[in-house]
C-alpha cells in the first residue's frame, strides 16, 4: 500500500497519468487471456480512466464483451476484427498490427475521432454501481 493523496490505497489502484501524458495510447496485456471469459482488471480499467484508445492482448471476444456491458471500442479508428481470432498467438499479432497502424496515424486525427467514445467509457466507469451491475448479472446467469 502507499499514501496516494492522503488516501491508503494499492499501488495498482494509482492511475498513471505521468506516464499517460508522455504517450498515446494504451497496450493492454489483461491477466486472463482465456477465450472461455472474459475478467477485466485495473489494466482495463486504468486506460478508460485516463480516457485513453487502448488495444488489448486477452482473451477472444473481450472487446466484444467490453461492449455487451455498454462500453465503446475504437472500430472507427482501428480494425478490431482481432478480437474474433481464436487463437492467441494470431490474435495478439494482428492487434500488434494495429498499434503500428496507430503509430503511423497522426494522433491529433486520432484524438479528435476517439473524444466523444473515452468520454462515454469514463461516465460508465464512474456513474455504474458496479456491486449492483455484478450482482444482477450473476442473478440473471442463476434465474435461466
Amino acid at each position: 500500500t502507499i499514501n496516494y493523496h492522503g488516501h491508503r490505497m494499492s499501488l495498482s489502484q494509482v492511475v498513471p497519468l505521468d506516464v499517460y501524458n508522455e504517450t498515446a495510447y494504451s497496450l493492454i496485456a489483461e491477466t486472463n487471456y482465456s477465450n472461455h471469459y472474459s475478467f477485466y482488471t485495473e489494466k482495463t480499467v486504468k486506460p478508460i480512466l485516463g480516457q485513453r484508445l487502448f488495444v488489448m492482448l486477452s482473451g477472444q471476444y473481450s472487446l466484444r464483451n467490453l461492449r455487451n456491458m455498454g462500453f465503446k471500442t475504437f472500430d472507427n479508428v482501428i480494425d478490431e476484427s482481432y478480437d474474433l481470432i481464436f487463437d492467441d498467438n494470431q490474435r495478439y499479432a494482428a492487434a500488434f498490427e494495429q498499434v503500428k497502424k496507430l503509430c503511423s496515424m497522426p494522433q491529433q486525427e486520432v484524438y479528435e475521432a476517439i473524444k466523444d467514445t473515452v468520454e462515454h467509457n469514463f461516465n460508465i466507469v464512474m456513474s455504474r454501481n458496479w456491486t449492483h451491475y455484478s450482482t444482477d448479472k450473476i442473478t440473471e446467469i442463476v434465474n435461466r
